[in-house]
């Protein structure tokens, strides 16, 4: 077999996998949001940009694909079961140009088989398709360097594989930053530095319209900070951990690359390359956290092939026996493979949470919930047709608090609290003093369902 058909075969091997239980876990977290706002008409969806931290190539391709596929979740998770199924192509076709074909065959397969992306592959968000754009760019970054051949239209593809990338999500300007430092640092792609500042102009040019939005943003969390807290060094443990599917595996890959990095002296093309790739976002990201909090495991979703590839390419580098690498090969995809779990449901299930609710409230109660957007979570969960509706009214809702007066005509008062703190506390505190009897259950994960009545 050539090397493009081994590529597709690990494609149908990721779409096989990664369209199997698309429907086992309800839309959930940030789900309905995506979906909500794909089926907003485009004024309301253009003006919701204006306060999101999300560009909108993603939601308008779910709106298209909404408009021919049955609007159930599985068939709305099937773009990024599919996006996240390609990736593995450039993934494979870049490691067996840097480390040959064995060291492709491991990056595939622990991609494929890596729990942290089959997540993303099961989301309706951009994550999938962010890591396919990410990979895919830096495929044709390496491809451009032959420039007698393929290098000018290899260029001409990374701008536009990068326009969309940033049109995905904001954090493919990390992206394109990551493309820049292997251009500045690596000596093997020096001679396309000049045509690559080039490509980012055009990128950037591309991108213009929509630059007033995202500098906004960007100095919104600058200034007011996110909702994230600056992170704890234990954190980079637990990517790797992530990336590894388990704490053992995490700690043999780290001592693979340590021993690859000292033996080679970070002089081999595939540990450098791959080093700038997963470790510099790594490292980075949680060094800028402490000014400025984004240390999140999805928003580094780009750099975890670039981990699959440093592990592979590691193994290589062992100075073992060919039949010993083969065989440490073997054992680090076995490993992946026994600690692979793709039937496993997420953490949140919101239907628990209806059900809890009818079975306390049916159409006699008042229903609130907080915050205001797991509103949304509730109505996919609920009637996933409602998301197809403008919910604005829910979305800006506050809790109604009545008087011990008012309570007793009113009637129950159910409330679902998704904040996961105690920031709803007086709120709750507040319905303790109108209704003398107060029941709770922890209805899904972090998610406290509420009944006062008399």
């Amino acid at each position: 077999m050539n090397t493009r058909s081994i590529a597709l075969a690990f494609v149908l091997l990721n779409a096989a996998l990664k369209l199997l239980w698309l429907g086992v876990n309800d839309l959930a977290y940030d789900e309905p949001f995506t979906v909500y706002w794909s089926q907003q008409p485009l004024d309301r969806f253009w003006a919701m940009l204006g306060t999101e931290n999300n560009p909108p190539l993603y939601f308008l391709l779910i709106k298209a694909w909404s408009t021919v596929a049955p609007f159930e979740a599985a068939w709305l998770r099937v773009p990024s079961a599919v996006f996240s199924a390609l990736t593995v192509w450039p993934l494979f076709l870049l490691t067996h140009r840097l480390g040959g074909l064995r060291a492709a065959l491991v990056a595939s397969f622990l991609f494929t088989l890596n729990n942290y992306h089959y997540g993303f592959a099961h989301e309706v968000r951009a994550y999938a398709l962010f890591t396919l754009l990410a990979t895919t760019g830096m495929w044709l970054l390496w491809r451009a360097k032959n420039r007698h051949h393929h290098g000018i239209r290899a260029l001409i593809g990374l701008s536009a594989i990068n326009t969309l990338m940033v049109y995905t999500h904001f954090f493919g300007w990390l992206a394109v930053g990551v493309q820049a430092l292997c251009v500045l640092v690596l000596p093997e792609l020096r001679c396309i530095r000049r045509d690559f500042l080039l490509g980012v102009a055009m990128t950037l040019l591309c991108f213009s319209p929509y630059l007033v939005i995202f500098l906004s943003r960007v100095g919104t969390s600058m200034v007011q900070g996110t909702w994230l807290e600056a992170p704890v060094p234990e954190e980079l443990y637990n990517m790797i951990w992530r990336w590894s599917n388990a704490p053992v595996l995490a700690v043999a890959f780290l001592l693979v690359i340590a021993v690859a990095l000292i033996r080679s002296r970070a002089r081999t093309l595939i540990l450098r390359f791959a080093a700038i790739w997963c470790l510099v976002p790594l490292l980075g990201l949680f060094i800028v956290s402490y000014f400025a909090p984004m240390f999140l495991d999805r928003y580094l979703v780009f750099a975890g092939p670039g981990f699959a590839l440093l592990v592979a390419g590691s193994l290589e580098q062992l100075g073992l026996p060919a039949r010993w690498t083969s065989a440490a090969c073997f054992i680090a995809v076995s490993g992946m493979l026994f600690t692979f779990t793709p039937w496993k449901q997420g953490r949140y299930q919101p239907g628990g949470v209806v059900q809890q609710v009818q079975q306390w409230c049916g159409s006699d109660c008042t229903l609130e919930v907080v915050p205001p957007w797991y509103w949304l979570n509730y109505l996919a969960a609920e009637d996933l047709e409602q998301l197809r509706d403008n919910q604005e009214d829910l979305l800006l809702s506050d809790v109604y608090v009545p008087n011990p007066e008012d309570a007793i005509e009113l009637g129950p008062t159910v409330l679902v609290d998704a904040s996961g703190n105690q920031g709803y506390r007086p709120t709750i505190n507040s319905l303790r003093k109108a209704y003398p009897r107060v029941d709770s259950v922890e209805a899904d994960h972090r998610v406290w369902v509420y009944r006062f009545q008399h």
